[in-house]
């Protein structure tokens, strides 16, 4: 086949990326919305409950799946009916042990809490984990059948199914049963769709042989994702026992908005694996293109995170009531931690395209161990103390910038400046303003005084070697 039949690398990239980013973008669009009706209408306290219980209940559907969606998509040959059976049974068993598991752990959580308003619609949200699981298998068949429009259509119907179910029960006055009722729904409404779109009836089939090798292949090779899920438990788990159902919404609110604005980057990933698998064999290509993408990526993302932290004081009591003001507390610290973790996701991208998947792996338990330790320690103080854990936890970074290093030298030499820039610009508002405008000038002259270092000893190079 000549080359000219190929689309070249570049529109490949761009039309994969403005998919990808109208995709996750609408969905945003859908699930801020969806937030902006429920902390409105039920309140920092229900709100709080509903995202402890939905955290820990999508804990575990995302353990559900095990990989083996990953696995069928990757197939070289397709996969035929009998093994889309065997993983659907996998699923589902997996799935079970889970809900068991989840509803095990019920009175542990809570004693750990100290209350049991959140256990029934816990126990209710269970139902979610086998929803979750088996949608995996007809959405891995439509993604080998690169049908991405039918999967993103249908993950957005359920999106504004969930917003008119949650926005309808609210109006009702009916609390935290709102978002439940409109998460069940949605969950229902996707499983049913995939399989239909995907003309894939779920039956149930064992092989031990190809059950082991799905288990096999799809954990070793989503190790890196389970273990960056983890993060998402300190929330629930510690906020929720230091400071209780109102600081895990405040939270909440602070990442679902700093996420929000930083889906690009879940974009970028996605279709920097494929991009960048094309020129792993030209190491120069791939290091320039690397390069360029990081510093895109950065300078999307800061200006629309530093806008909300100007902007937030004005913005959160109109939009979602003066009562959520705590969350700008903690969004500048979210905040830089999407910022940091831009830097280094398409990084991470490259470690795995270069078969390097164990680095990151190594890199997210590290981020999971320096967030949750550093929640422990600091959210005695108050909520803040999920901040500053979020900055310890941008510590964990330096384990891919030194992997990566021994195959790709990434250059911050503009990366650091707007990095600094983007970080002041978040705190410029409220109690740490001046800190910000004394870290910015520090590092102006810190970065000043090592450049005239820098062309100073490149000046002298020359004149010892002559």
């Amino acid at each position: 086949m000549s080359s000219r039949s190929e689309p070249p690398l570049a529109a490949l990239t761009l039309r994969g990326g403005a998919y990808l980013a109208a995709r996750y973008g609408l969905g945003v669009l859908v699930s801020l919305g969806n937030m902006l009706v429920l902390t409105w209408w039920i309140g920092p306290h229900a709100y709080g409950l509903f995202v402890t219980t939905i955290a820990l209940t999508s804990f575990l559907a995302n353990l559900a799946r095990a990989g083996v969606d990953t696995y069928l998509v990757r197939q070289p040959e397709n996969p035929d009916a009998h093994l889309y059976s065997v993983a659907t049974t996998v699923v589902l068993a997996n799935s079970l042990f889970l809900m068991t598991v989840g509803a095990a752990a019920a009175p542990w959580l809570i004693r750990w809490f100290g209350s049991r308003e959140f256990l029934a619609p816990y126990l209710v949200l269970l139902l979610n984990v086998p929803m979750v699981g088996l949608t995996g298998i007809p959405m891995a068949k439509l993604e080998r059948a690169l049908n991405f429009g039918a999967a993103a259509g249908i993950e957005l119907g359920g999106q504004i199914l969930a917003l008119i179910v949650s926005m309808t029960l609210a109006a009702g006055g009916f609390g935290i049963w709102a978002p439940v009722s409109g998460q069940l729904a949605w969950q229902a409404v996707v499983l049913a769709a995939t399989c239909v779109s995907a003309r894939l009836l779920p039956h149930l089939r064992f092989d031990r042989p190809a059950a082991k090798e799905m288990l096999a292949y799809g954990i070793g090779i989503t190790a890196s994702i389970r273990v960056w899920q983890l993060r998402t438990l300190v929330n629930p788990l510690l906020v929720g026992r230091f400071v209780g159902a109102e600081g895990v919404a405040f939270v909440g609110v602070a990442v679902r908005i700093a996420e929000g604005l930083g889906s690009v980057r879940m974009a970028a990933g996605r279709i920097a694996i494929a991009a960048l698998a094309r020129l792993q064999q030209h190491h120069e290509r791939m290091q320039l293109a690397l390069q360029r993408a990081l510093c895109l990526q950065l300078i999307t993302l800061g200006p629309l995170l530093c806008t909300f932290a100007l902007l937030g004081p004005w913005m959160v009591p109109r939009f979602l009531g003066a009562r959520w003001m705590p969350s700008l507390t903690v969004f500048p610290f979210i905040a830089v931690g999407v910022l940091v973790n831009s830097v280094y996701n398409l990084q991470s991208s490259a470690l795995f395209v270069m078969g390097r998947p164990w680095v990151v792996t190594q890199a997210c338990a590290v981020h999971v161990v320096l967030l949750a330790g550093g929640s422990w320690v600091f959210l005695r103080f108050g909520i803040s103390g999920y901040g500053w854990a979020e900055l310890l936890a941008c510590a964990a970074y330096i384990v891919i910038h030194a992997g990566l290093s021994k195959i790709l030298t990434i250059s911050y030499r503009v990366l650091g400046p707007w990095l600094a820039v983007f970080t002041a610009g978040l705190f410029a508002r409220g109690r740490y303003g001046v800190w910000a405008l004394g870290f910015l000038v520090l590092y102006g002259a810190g970065f000043v005084g090592w450049q005239v270092f820098c062309r100073g000893r490149q000046r002298l190079v020359p004149q010892e070697q002559s």
